[in-house]
């Protein structure tokens, strides 16, 4: 049987986990900035994944100047969330899904020039952020 504390305790955690946001656009924009700092401090690491040829210096490059780029819209979207300025989240949050959706349509483009397994690979982490922003996006909307 049940006592009245067990019963205050589980509500109580129950009212807490349902307040706190498991995606948010902040968490979005640090997950992003964490990528990005990741492409400009080792590009390399995920080239070797393919385990094709050696990463060459170009390739290199593009890594760096992707993590440039996750990096400046991870910040600015956790900039927009913590100002909560709803007009900049929406902003921000359309500039990132925009980039997401596009990085899997050329995924999916690049079929065969990067091959199958490649290609799909980067297709499905391009989609799992697009499905990360809709859903901060669609908790943005409901706040």
């Amino acid at each position: 049987m049940e006592s009245e504390a067990d019963g205050d305790r589980r509500s109580w955690a129950l009212g807490y986990a349902a307040t706190v946001p498991v995606i948010s656009s902040e968490t979005m924009g640090w997950l992003r900035a964490a990528v990005g700092v990741a492409l400009i401090a080792a590009p390399g690491v995920p080239m070797r994944l393919s385990g094709r040829e050696e990463p060459t210096a170009a390739g290199l490059l593009l890594m760096r100047t992707i993590g440039i780029r996750d990096l400046v819209l991870g910040l600015g979207s956790v900039a927009a969330a913590t100002s909560n300025n709803t007009g900049d989240v929406r902003r921000w949050g359309t500039a990132v899904l925009a980039s997401d959706s596009i990085d899997a349509a050329v995924s999916l483009a690049s079929l065969r020039s990067i091959g199958k397994r490649d290609s799909c690979a980067a297709a499905v982490l391009a989609l799992a952020f697009v499905c990360g922003d809709l859903r901060a996006r669609s908790r943005a909307a409901a706040s």
